[in-house]
């Protein structure tokens, strides 16, 4: 990896940032996802500030602070300090206390030149536009803080456009979330500027019609293909503007480039918040506000154990599914209970007893069980939840003084009833032969026959309406 990869950044005096605030980066070891780091919380917690904080270090002189950019809290001073994998540290700090100017010790320019891009929340560009090229380094030196269309991106169209093994390289990425490819170009209108033309079927569209979720998409697109193993790329809500479907597939394509780079990706989208990179090394951190300043809280290596657990727990697969994720991006106020039907039951019981809405909000669909609970705590822990409760049945009370001890800031309870539904005696069920064995391998009488079956549903879903 390269020696300017970073440990981590600490922040102080920036924006919200009243206290120093240390944000330890994942690192990339090779492993798919090994060098994501994903910042997740509610609005105005600071994970913008934290991308702007990145930022900073690729840029060939310090920056001046606005007077709104400084904590007063903080005797409006920003000290922002970086350290990389090799231990070489930079800071950038205010140069006297209630000024704009800051220096930058040690080196005449930022430690990331070169190494770091920015891609920003708002991604557009005007309309049209001039013709001329731009490398990587210094479009990645240009970025501002300003929300305005970001018109150097256009000189990375033609970067593009340079030749065909450019255009070629950065499609084959793109493919990886459209297929078809689109038909684009760059084309050049009556007055003498040029403009983005994307052609479906026999309408196109020029700059001016295209959707914010293309152009966001091209931004991302162009982060990713031409970086290089060590890179770090910083990117503010990648979800802005793209269906689902499209945010799962760009979440794919970061766990494969954090192999050997490392992204730092901001979001408020759970389909971002990627489970298995986080088994592979993957580091998430929480961004809240405690006694009026941006906080950051880290998931610990303790907690991501506890994720692989729940991950391969197959009678109950949702317990870290998208609802419960969606958690991560809340204030505060988390109610744990045993399982699914409890998710269902309990506002059910609340309305019974006249409550005029739920105290908290319930966890995903449940913990998977009682004896997961103290999993699911640890991370929500972990994260910097403060009002966390948790609810038991009867005949599992007996876990609830350990809980109590292993994490005291909460609250657990057990019902009086064995069950939150009164459920009849089941005979015993008689044996179902399924397609796994206890190896989970697919038995031999099954594969062809499962074999044709997909083969089916596969040719159904390629072939056309007009076949």
């Amino acid at each position: 990896m390269s020696e300017v990869s970073l440990k981590n950044i600490e922040i102080c005096g920036l924006k919200g940032f009243r206290e120093k605030q240390v944000l330890n980066l994942a690192e990339p070891t090779g492993e798919p996802g090994s060098g994501l780091t994903i910042l997740v919380g509610p609005n105005n917690a600071g994970k913008s500030t934290v991308i702007d904080a990145l930022s900073y270090f690729n840029k060939d002189a310090p920056p001046s602070f606005s007077v709104g950019n400084r904590n007063q809290g903080a005797g409006s001073r920003v000290n922002l300090k970086v350290t990389t994998t090799a231990n070489k540290v930079q800071e950038i700090r205010t140069m006297a206390a209630g000024g704009s100017q800051t220096e930058m010790i040690p080196y005449g320019r930022g430690l990331l030149r070169g190494s770091l891009l920015r891609v920003p929340s708002r991604r557009y560009f005007s309309a049209h536009f001039g013709s001329s090229k731009t490398d990587r380094e210094h479009y990645a030196a240009q970025w501002t803080t300003d929300r305005g269309p970001i018109n150097i991106f256009t000189q990375r169209l033609f970067q593009i456009h340079k030749g065909p093994a450019q255009r070629k390289a950065f499609e084959a990425v793109l493919g990886k979330v459209i297929d078809p490819l689109p038909n684009w170009t760059i084309d050049l209108g009556e007055q003498g500027s040029h403009y983005f033309r994307f052609t479906s079927g026999d309408a196109y569209h020029n700059s001016d019609g295209l959707g914010d979720g293309i152009i966001s998409l091209f931004f991302l697109i162009d982060a990713l293909y031409d970086s290089k193993p060590g890179d770090t790329i910083v990117i503010d809500e990648p979800e802005l503007s793209l269906h689902p479907a499209l945010q799962r597939k760009i979440a794919d394509l970061f766990r494969e480039y954090a192999s050997d780079r490392q992204i730092v990706c901001a979001t408020h989208s759970p389909y971002f918040v990627d489970l298995h990179a986080i088994v592979n090394g993957a580091r998430v951190a929480r961004l809240h506000r405690k006694n009026d300043s941006c906080t950051i809280s880290m998931l610990s290596k303790e907690a991501a154990c506890g994720i692989q657990g729940l991950l391969r727990d197959r009678n109950n697969p949702h317990v870290l599914g998208m609802k419960a994720r969606e958690t991560f991006f809340l204030d505060d106020g988390i109610i744990l209970v045993e399982g699914q039907e409890d998710v269902v039951d309990y506002p059910d019981i609340l309305r019974l007893l006249d409550f005029k809405k739920p105290p908290g909000t319930f966890f995903g669909w449940g913990v998977g069980g009682a004896s997961k609970m103290d999993i699911v705590a640890r991370i929500l822990s972990d994260f910097g939840f403060e009002k966390v409760a948790g609810i038991v049945d009867d005949d599992k009370k007996h876990l609830i003084p350990e809980l109590q001890q292993d994490f005291p800031q909460y609250r657990f309870f057990s019902i009086p009833a064995a069950n939150v539904r009164t459920k009849p005696q089941r005979a015993a069920q008689e044996a179902k032969p399924g397609l796994l064995d206890k190896k989970r391998k697919i038995k031999g009488d099954y594969v062809q026959p499962l074999r044709e079956l997909f083969v089916s549903i596969e040719t159904f879903f390629n072939t056309s309406e007009d076949a």
